[in-house]
């Protein structure tokens, strides 16, 4: 993954951390999804690795990338040098005052949202994206059953025990719970996309677009 070179003078833990990611997460698949060119905003991008990728594997995006953690974004934003198309943030998606993105991505941020918020959340997306643009939201599946425990666990791990990732709650939700929230939202043509094969997590791809 050639976005990790960006992360080779940082802190070991930064190093482990991204390259953990870039070994369980499916980058590839969510970055050939992304539009050529336009405005991308990814929400929660930790440390900035799939937001890398992407400015990198699409010159023709503006990427914007925001989290709430201030250290993960000061680790991000050590790795922009002269690149002109890529940016950070430590936001929240409501506090973000600009609108009228090409697509949204969100990977592995919904679960650590409280469910109650999960609406409010989405929504959120949806206004900052233009008519007609697409979020890409990317979770983990209920089944198959043993790759989803083992994902729970090592989720614990992280956020309760370690605290390597920031985040209110661990809630995750069927397929069929989240295309109605995202119907509920405002979304439309929502597609459903498994992600698993060769990871160990249950990866799933939701896409959907802003009528």
């Amino acid at each position: 993954m050639e976005a990790l070179a960006f992360y080779r003078e940082l802190p070991l833990p930064v190093r482990l951390h991204t390259r953990l990611r870039a070994w369980t997460c499916p980058f590839a698949r969510l970055v050939e999804r992304l539009p050529r060119e336009g405005r991308l905003l990814e929400v929660g991008c930790g440390h900035g690795l799939l937001a890398n990728q992407a400015a990198l594997e699409r010159p023709g995006l503006a990427v914007l990338g925001v989290d709430p953690a201030p250290d993960k974004i000061r680790w991000a934003l050590a790795t922009v040098g002269e690149r002109l198309n890529i940016a950070f943030r430590c936001e929240r998606i409501g506090d973000i005052p600009e609108i009228g993105f090409d697509a949204i991505m969100v990977a592995d941020v919904l679960y650590l949202v409280p469910r109650v918020d999960w609406l409010g959340f989405l929504g959120s997306c949806r206004t900052r994206l233009r008519p007609g643009g697409r979020l890409l939201l990317k979770e983990v599946d209920r089944t198959p059953r043993w790759k989803f425990y083992r994902c729970v666990l090592q989720e614990a791990l992280s956020v309760r025990a370690f605290g390597l990732t920031l985040g209110d709650a661990l809630a995750f939700a069927s397929s069929g719970e989240l295309v109605g929230l995202l119907e509920q939202a405002g979304f439309q043509d929502i597609a459903v996309t498994p992600l698993d094969r060769g990871y160990m997590t249950p990866h799933v791809l939701y896409e959907a677009r802003r009528g």
